[in-house]
């Protein structure tokens, strides 16, 4: 049993280093305390038969002794995962805190960088004698000034963002996670992660079952970022939400892509498996 115990720390290690850990961990909590229910059940009713049948035994009973055994050692690994659950929640609410805020510093920023461009009332030039202008961080926590560190900066706080949102995506919290990943497709067009991120944009919808949503959002990934790759998936995922459409050959126009265009990737294995449950081959 302490075997078992150790199995289930170790499992709850893997799960907390993981972004639905903090969901895994408190599902592996509720099962362990079953356990304990049910086998405090299970003494309760052997107890209960052997004052019954009237005989007391001499010395402990051996299946007594071992179903306490069983409880204590469970009740113990119940307190230990419910520690580890309450540090993993807290981590994790810190994290979302912070990248919220930074998330927030950067629209601050944004803003503030576009009224600075923009003319002065009365159309006085900015900068000019006697009508000093506040500089594009005024009233703004602390960022970097220079140019080049500002982009550094600014890359940072997108891969932040876009970390941010494909959390909240995998715990489900699509409004949240489209909102994010939104942003981070405005803000870094020209990212590595941007396909990335509107690869999430279709999946968030696809999740909710909006699926023309899904089916532009796959489109815009592939018309910004055709040679991509989340190209075969975005494809792939494409025809699946056209036949949650009912729209059967524009589906398998999709899929019949991916195979030719992709042979060797696994969408490429999926697209075969859906034209086949169609009753087609590939071409």
């Amino acid at each position: 049993m302490r075997l078992f115990g150790a199995a289930v720390l170790g499992w709850a290690a893997v799960a907390c280093a993981t972004p639905t850990g903090g969901s895994q961990l408190q599902a592996d909590l509720d099962a362990l305390q079953q356990q304990v229910w049910r086998l405090q059940k299970d003494n309760a009713a052997l107890a209960q038969q052997v004052a019954h049948a009237g005989a007391v035994p001499a010395g402990p009973d051996a299946a007594l002794a071992e179903t306490r055994a069983r409880i204590e050692s469970l009740q113990h690994d119940v307190q230990v995962l419910r520690t580890r659950s309450d540090e993993t929640d807290q981590r994790l609410s810190a994290m979302a805190d912070a990248l919220r805020a930074t998330r927030e510093a950067l629209e601050a920023l944004a803003r503030s960088a576009s009224t600075a461009a923009a003319p002065p009332p009365g159309g006085a030039t900015a900068g000019a004698p006697g009508t000093p202008s506040p500089g594009p961080t005024a009233g703004l926590p602390p960022v970097p000034q220079a140019p080049a560190s500002g982009a550094a900066a600014g890359s940072a706080i997108g891969v932040d963002l876009y970390r941010l949102g494909y959390g909240d995506y995998s715990r489900g919290n699509y409004d949240l996670a489209l909102a994010e990943l939104q942003d981070f497709v405005r803000l870094n067009p020209a990212d590595d992660l941007a396909d990335d991120a509107q690869y999430l944009i279709g999946e968030v919808y696809f999740s909710q079952q909006k699926y023309p949503e899904a089916v532009s959002a796959y489109e815009r990934l592939l018309s910004d970022h055709p040679a991509g790759d989340k190209a075969a998936a975005a494809y792939m995922k494409k025809g699946l939400a056209l036949l949650e459409m009912n729209r059967t050959a524009d589906a398998v126009i999709q899929l019949q892509h991916v195979v030719s265009a992709f042979p060797k990737s696994e969408e490429a294995r999926l697209a075969r498996e859906r034209l086949r449950a169609l009753g087609l081959r590939e071409r």
